[in-house]
């Protein structure tokens, strides 16, 4: 059994998963409910002798079973075929738009393991493979074979700066209004300034050079594989060091996709960021994976490409 916890002062129950259904209620903070099923960003829900419908962004769910452990350990999971059998395939139509045929590339290269894993998290798969389309454009290795990273300079700032101040300032900076723009990096003092996002080779450029100050401060300030998740985060998926993680993510694909479930779920078996993706929570789930500066960009982006892949999925059935 599920159970939540409601967090808002007074929250109605209602007859359908809608606000103009009949209202049945009110439940005060604190309420312990029994989830009975998921309807979009709505809740099915029991509490004592009444039942009906709650809105999910006022429900905390309780962790059924909190140290369920990762995915990644789990040995069936590691012989699950990455590529979905024959008949889950996508084939793209006569005139596919290029956002069609990424939706069916990441599907076709991964969905044989996304199926079984989502299913688990009571998870849409449209969800996951939009993620992973927005986050790297579904791919975790470049052309030549290398880990698909991207070095976050205000990260490093906080990772190695405050004790290296001057020497993060000659050679590192960004735009300090909006931290995640304007990146740019130079080798020493009489160098001219280099940009490096949106080209892997700049990029590993640059996280070399960090990694020649701190290999450990460098690995904790990237972003990494299709998931594109920082290495900061190593201990939410697992990994004993961010420099485990990034040993993993470059031995293959499979690591990188599970990683990801793993970094979604946390630790249990649920997590506020899981939740809000499965309640199609959008810009909820994109403020927890990616942070509050461009969740707004982020949610209309993955929405576009769970309607992509449910389209894609319904012309094949």
């Amino acid at each position: 059994m599920i159970t939540g916890i409601v967090t808002a002062s007074q929250l109605n129950l209602r007859a359908g998963p809608s606000t103009s259904d009949r209202r049945l209620g009110s439940l005060p903070r604190g309420t312990t409910l029994e989830i009975l099923a998921l309807a979009g960003r709505w809740y099915r829900v029991r509490a004592g002798a009444l039942e009906g419908f709650v809105h999910g962004d006022f429900i905390r769910l309780l962790d059924p079973n909190p140290a369920s452990g990762f995915l990644k350990d789990r040995a069936p999971l590691l012989g699950v075929p990455l590529e979905p059998e024959e008949p889950r395939r996508l084939a793209p139509a006569n005139g596919a738009t290029a956002r069609e045929r990424l939706v069916i590339r990441v599907w076709n290269q991964q969905g044989g393991l996304i199926q079984p894993v989502t299913e688990e998290l009571r998870l849409a798969a449209a969800a996951a493979v939009a993620v992973l389309c927005v986050e790297s454009s579904g791919r975790s290795f470049d052309a030549g074979g290398r880990l698909i990273v991207r070095f976050e300079s205000h990260v490093f700032l906080r990772q190695w700066g405050p004790e290296n101040e001057a020497a993060f300032h000659a050679h590192f900076r960004f735009d300090p209004r909006q931290p995640w723009k304007k990146h740019e990096f130079r080798t020493g003092p009489d160098r001219p300034w280099e940009s490096f996002h949106g080209d892997q080779d700049a990029e590993w450029k640059a996280f070399s050079f960090a990694r020649s100050f701190s290999e450990h401060a460098a690995l904790r300030s990237i972003s990494m594989g299709g998931p594109q998740i920082m290495g900061f985060n190593f201990a939410r998926l697992g990994y004993d060091s961010p420099g485990e993680m990034f040993d993993a993510f470059r031995s293959g694909a499979r690591h990188q996709l599970l990683g990801f479930f793993d970094f979604v779920k946390g630790p249990g078996s649920t997590s506020a960021m899981l939740q809000a993706l499965q309640r199609s929570d959008f810009a909820g789930f994109a403020t927890l994976y990616n942070g509050p500066g461009q969740a707004a960009e982020y949610a209309e982006r993955i929405e576009a490409d769970v309607d992509c892949f449910r389209r894609l999925q319904c012309a094949e059935a």
